[in-house]
Parts: C-alpha cells; sequence; structure tokens
C-alpha cells in the first residue's frame, strides 16, 4: 500500500476531558508530529476569531512525508483554542 500522508485524528471530548484517537502513527510519531506542527504556529500571529462552543472538538493532522507538510482541519474555529487542545493532548498522550 502506497500512502501520501499519514494521519491522527483527535477527538477531545469537554465534558470528560477524554481524549480520542484515531491514527495510522505510532505514540513516539504522534508527539513528534503535535510537537511539529505547534512549533509552526509560533510567530503566526493572534486569531480573533470566535472560538466555536463544541461538546466533541476534532482536529485532523495530516502529514506528507515527501515535503514535510502538515495540514490541519479542526472544527474549534479559533487558532488559539485548537493549538490549547493539542497542548493538553501532549500532557496527556501517555494516558491516551
Amino acid at each position: 500500500m502506497d500512502l501520501d500522508h499519514l494521519t491522527l485524528d483527535i477527538q477531545y471530548h469537554l465534558k470528560s476531558d477524554k481524549f480520542e484517537i484515531k491514527s495510522d502513527i505510532n505514540k513516539k510519531g504522534r508527539k513528534e508530529l503535535v510537537e511539529t506542527f505547534l512549533r509552526g504556529q509560533i510567530g503566526a500571529g493572534k486569531d480573533y476569531a470566535k472560538p466555536n462552543k463544541e461538546d466533541v472538538y476534532r482536529i485532523q493532522l495530516k502529514w506528507y512525508p515527501e515535503n514535510d507538510k502538515i495540514e490541519v482541519s479542526t472544527n474549534t474555529g479559533n487558532k488559539g483554542l485548537r493549538d490549547g487542545i493539542l497542548i493538553h493532548f501532549l500532557r496527556e498522550i501517555d494516558k491516551v
């Protein structure tokens, strides 16, 4: 099978403060992907968009090894909320 990207799907359940993960990346790779993505957000500027109010937030990261590009899709509505959830994920990664 020839994949052009690897995917990390994160669902964060706000009320229970729990993460649900679907991924074709191992735990070490998940951590590296999220850390690399967050480092790339430094200096990106403030996001003034209003955050969405959801019970479950979904963040999907796709990594393309050919060019080392990372794409993100999310239902947070705001980059600060998205990045905060990802930082929380990094703190909890050993429990996920």
